[in-house]
């Protein structure tokens, strides 16, 4: 009998043990989740397009306050490409983000518009 109520003992104190990770798991998961998301819903920073170079490599079109950069990226560094000032441009690529919202992991995304604004922008 003493086996039986010692193995009850240990079953149950994981079983405690286990619910209060998962609980704990939980929290975390929601608080993380809310320090991350916008307060507003609307991303204050849009990558437009991507075009991958190389390993770890890409080039980056992303709309910041309003102005449209062109980014580079490597595994360690962020440089500053240029900047697509022409008002008709902008307007044509802050409206097809807005239309679609591509994902930054998906591979190389509208490369088309990424060969305009450079031309824009040397």
């Amino acid at each position: 009998m003493e086996l039986w109520e010692s193995v009850v003992r240990m079953v149950s104190a994981l079983g405690v043990v286990l619910a209060l990770i998962l609980g704990l798991l939980a929290v975390a998961r929601s608080a993380i989740g809310r320090r991350f998301l916008p307060l507003s819903g609307v991303p204050a920073i849009k990558i437009l397009a991507n075009s991958p170079l190389g390993a770890r490599k890409q080039v980056l079109l992303v709309a910041v306050a309003g102005e449209v950069l062109i980014l580079g990226t490597t595994a360690t560094d962020l440089v500053r490409l240029g900047k697509i000032t022409d008002p008709e441009q902008l307007k044509l690529l802050l409206a097809d983000a807005s239309s679609t919202r591509p994902s930054p992991s998906s591979g190389p995304v509208r490369s088309d518009h990424m060969q305009e604004a450079h031309r824009v922008s040397c």
